[in-house]
């Protein structure tokens, strides 16, 4: 089946890594402190930088090239003669779905001038980004049995929060959240902890995961935001101030309403009337927007008094 192939693959990254030619990945997660243990759990590998090294080794084992096209190993089309390896010179990073079975890769360049520094597995028969979190079927024991659910930003913060303790950490795939992610962190915990990055981009995620979330928010549903310290990200964090660096932020985690609230009024003035009524009415077209009537109902009510105690 495609998960085979999937599998056989992550099998040759990992193998890779070990050998001689990964001694330069080995050397990268090293510098960021990702022990071997920790590798093995996360099955990470490495693929080398030849065109055709995985295509020729799945090929040896009877696979075939439509399976590696099919599977978004290999990068094929009608503009290229012969179909080469998606991932070359990547340490690896495998994505599973919720049985534990290989779907997607997510592979980090190890050269500074390279398009992109990260690469995901494209669209498959296996693999809707979208639809999908890393490190999903640990969290999600996890939180089951009582971790608390933090949403990181990529593949290496959810190894750094769960070697610092915290089982219960995923990422979306290299992508904005998803409606259809949302859905999927409700269905573990109902008030998920979206941790972003200190800077400017990270307070941006933060808003327009706010923005997404807010029409489905439901009694009982929300998000809780963390804010890394500046120019910070969870992985930094978590090998300076180690766990307890992490429950502080964690701690200081601020409900979905403020973190809307304050982006309302940040860096704006309102001296005069006409300024508070249409801050009042941006407000009010925000909550409107809330599907819920119970929730939008409270959320009126309380941007209602905001409104009275900042202008009072």
């Amino acid at each position: 089946t495609l998960h085979d192939v999937m599998d056989l693959a992550a099998t040759y990254f990992a193998e890779t890594l070990a050998s001689r030619v990964g001694a330069k990945a080995r050397g990268y997660l090293a510098d960021r402190a990702i022990s071997p243990a920790t590798q093995l759990q996360f099955r990470l590998g490495y693929a080398s930088p030849d065109r055709f090294a995985l295509k020729e080794h799945l090929g040896k084992l009877g696979i075939s090239v439509e399976d590696m096209v099919e599977t978004g190993l290999l990068v094929a089309g009608d503009d290229i003669p012969v179909p080469y390896d998606r991932f070359r010179d990547r340490v690896m990073f495998p994505i599973t779905d919720l049985r534990g079975r290989v779907i997607a890769f997510g592979g980090r360049a190890l050269e500074k001038d390279v398009p992109a520094k990260y690469l995901n597995s494209p669209e498959t028969p296996l693999f809707h980004k979208g639809d999908n979190l890393y490190n999903h079927q640990t969290a999600r024991k996890a939180t089951h049995d009582g971790s608390v659910l933090v949403v990181v930003e990529g593949y290496v913060d959810v190894i750094a929060m769960v070697t610092a303790g915290f089982a219960g950490a995923v990422a979306p795939l290299g992508t904005a959240l998803t409606e259809s992610q949302l859905a999927l962190l409700w269905k573990m915990a109902d008030e998920p902890i979206l941790c972003f990055d200190g800077d400017r981009a990270g307070q941006k995620a933060a808003y327009r995961a706010a923005d997404l979330a807010l029409p489905f928010l439901a009694p009982g549903k929300s998000l809780r935001f963390a804010l890394l310290p500046e120019g910070q990200d969870p992985d930094d964090l978590a090998r300076s101030g180690g766990r307890g660096a992490i429950e502080e932020v964690i701690g200081a985690a601020r409900p979905l309403a403020d973190m809307i609230w304050s982006r309302e009024l940040e860096g704006g003035n309102f001296a005069t009337p006409e300024r508070r009524a249409a801050l009042e009415a941006r407000i009010k077209e925000l909550t409107g927007g809330i599907r819920d009537e119970v929730v939008r109902r409270y959320y009126r009510d309380e941007f209602v008094e905001r409104l009275q105690r900042a202008f009072a």
